[in-house]
């Protein structure tokens, strides 16, 4: 009963936030900005970042990595990423929503391609998904209404699925692709 209501809530939050701005494939070379999301929790975060920023540079283009930290981080723990562009559990609303003071940039940033690295169907991820003004969205896990233009998603097999790193590989690999 409460999760159909909190459905119906949530939908009504996407509806009020959800992005306007037309969406499709863009060639490599006409994108400049782009902006990615990245769970911590993920094996091998850290370095899936440090591809993400290499290929960034390498391409000329200007990304921006937000993270989702929703572990629950003792007293002696520190954050491993930049709290600026760190969405933690807590500071979601009671829907899931993100705070608007971290995920505003993300939000109001009209992006040339927005790279969602998580991969679960949270609210969160896909609020930001929906709501965010990329012109070329591109994730890993799809929600009711087509959020992302392009999904990859791996084997569904648990001992051969492919990490953070090998999804991103492919991604970069097609948008070199795209013409």
């Amino acid at each position: 009963m409460f999760e159909s209501i909190l459905d119906i809530f949530r939908k009504r939050k996407i509806r009020k936030h959800i992005s306007n701005v037309p969406t499709g494939f863009i060639p490599l070379d006409k994108i400049t900005t782009v902006n990615v999301v990245i769970d911590v929790e993920e094996p091998g975060f850290d370095l899936l970042k440090d591809e993400i920023m290499a290929w960034g540079k390498r391409n000329g283009l200007k990304v921006s990595i937000y993270f989702f930290d929703f572990r629950k981080l003792g007293k002696d723990e520190l954050l491993l990423t930049s709290i600026n562009t760190t969405i933690l559990k807590k500071e979601l609303d009671w829907l899931g929503t993100p705070d608007f003071s971290k995920a505003g940039p993300l939000l109001s940033d009209q992006s040339d391609l927005f790279i969602s690295m998580v991969d679960n169907g949270s609210f969160p991820i896909e609020f930001l998904s929906k709501c965010s003004k990329a012109s070329f969205k591109i994730g890993r896990c799809g929600f009711e209404g087509h959020a992302y233009d392009m999904i990859f998603s791996g084997s569904q097999a648990e001992e051969s699925k492919p990490d953070s790193r090998q999804i991103f590989s492919a991604i970069t690999e097609f948008l070199t692709k795209i013409k």
